[in-house]
């Protein structure tokens, strides 16, 4: 990291410094994947004040990005960790502390009767079943096991590497962490091509941990078991809602969507922040969805997202509230002006299935900044 008043010459750049990782450190489960993750998505929302993490909020984002790990590929249990530990009860433990704990909250859904939530987002079962004394007790103990292990193994040694550079991307200050100056906006920077590598990483891993079960399955298969957009999708009765709310019309193109195929698009793409609430979510027609892919959308097509949601904000947090879903304008705006305040002019974005991606430029840079601030 340069020395520009946002860095220090004699730490690691945090970009090299996650690439080290990936590369170098000990990876005898995914642990350490997780928690890049975890910042991955805290990031954008720490570029304005980088106010400190707290235990409880990185541990509940790393137990929201591990939930949907704990679905079986096929008939196959995936383990997370090659490290069999000895319990005080002299039992064994045969996983990541964050999975056991998963697979134990999904066994309280089973045995109350709401196992079919265990295929949900975290979000979703906790509206459904959020505020009951046995999910309230059990989510307590999850946490709290979770925060535990995660204190001391990966937050304490992530940033271990070879040579023992300086911590590059936190400092730990008792029961917080928080960014040093310039990362938060590096990580968001650059997210779109970190995140998928950390999750390639961790499919990888994964998939050797399991080899001898899963035989000669490729990786990218477990990735798509693990990563695949398909496990945050909301309900078909739900995407008919998101459609009868936009007239039944593409918010890109204005095309018909009952003239083709359709599909959901997270506006802010799931590469650069993981956003689940119902106001990064538009239907499109397949192609536009498609030929948009992981890009921003450039200055036209973003006015048009940010004229729905301000003309259909209390229709979309009614569907929200009708199927369990997350919302939260406030924190997509955010988070969406965060992503846009960091790339540069040279980036390229979406300006429509004729025009394809092109760089936002200066002006195009300002006109964004104009409609988000």
């Amino acid at each position: 990291m340069s020395d520009d008043g946002h860095g220090d010459l004699s730490r690691l750049d945090p970009i090299q410094g996650i690439l080290e990782v990936m590369e170098r450190a000990s990876m005898t489960g995914t642990n350490k994947l997780g928690l890049l993750l975890a910042l991955l998505d805290l990031a954008p929302e720490r570029i304005e004040d980088n106010r400190p993490i707290a235990k409880e909020e990185l541990t509940e984002r790393y137990l929201d990005i591990h939930w949907e790990h704990a679905r079986p590929y096929g008939d196959i249990e995936l383990r997370h960790s090659s490290v069999r530990k000895k319990r005080k009860d002299e039992s064994v433990a045969t996983d990541t502390t964050v999975m056991q704990q998963i697979y134990l909250l999904r066994e309280q859904l089973d045995a109350q009767g709401h196992g079919g939530l265990g295929n949900q987002i975290l979000d979703v079962v906790k509206s459904r079943v959020g505020g009951s004394d046995w999910w309230d007790q059990s989510w307590g103990s999850a946490v709290a096991s979770t925060k535990k292990d995660l204190w001391r193994n990966p937050i304490d040694k992530l940033q271990n590497l070879p040579g023992e550079p300086r911590p590059f991307l936190y400092e730990v200050d008792g029961q917080e962490v928080r960014f040093i100056p310039g990362v938060a906006e590096a990580l968001t920077k650059f997210a779109g091509i970190l995140r998928p590598l950390v999750e390639f990483r961790f499919a990888e891993v994964v998939a050797r941990i399991n080899r001898d079960q899963l035989g000669h399955i490729a990786e990218y298969q477990i990735h798509e078991h693990l990563f695949g957009t398909d496990r945050t999708m909301p309900s078909k009765p739900m995407r008919d809602d998101l459609i009868d709310m936009q007239d039944n019309r593409c918010i890109y193109t204005n095309v018909p969507l009952d003239t083709g195929p359709k599909s959901l698009d997270h506006v802010m793409p799931w590469s650069r922040a993981r956003l689940s609430q119902v106001e990064n979510f538009v239907m499109t027609t397949r192609s536009a969805n498609s030929s948009k892919s992981d890009s921003l959308l450039g200055p036209e097509l973003l006015s048009k997202w940010l004229e729905h949601l301000d003309s259909c904000s209390s229709e979309m947090s009614q569907i929200a509230e009708r199927y369990g879903w997350p919302s939260n304008l406030e924190r997509v705006c955010r988070t969406s002006y965060n992503i846009y305040k960091v790339i540069d002019p040279s980036t390229g974005v979406w300006q429509g299935e004729s025009e394809g991606v092109l760089p936002i430029g200066a002006d195009g840079m300002e006109r964004i900044e104009q409609m988000l601030s």
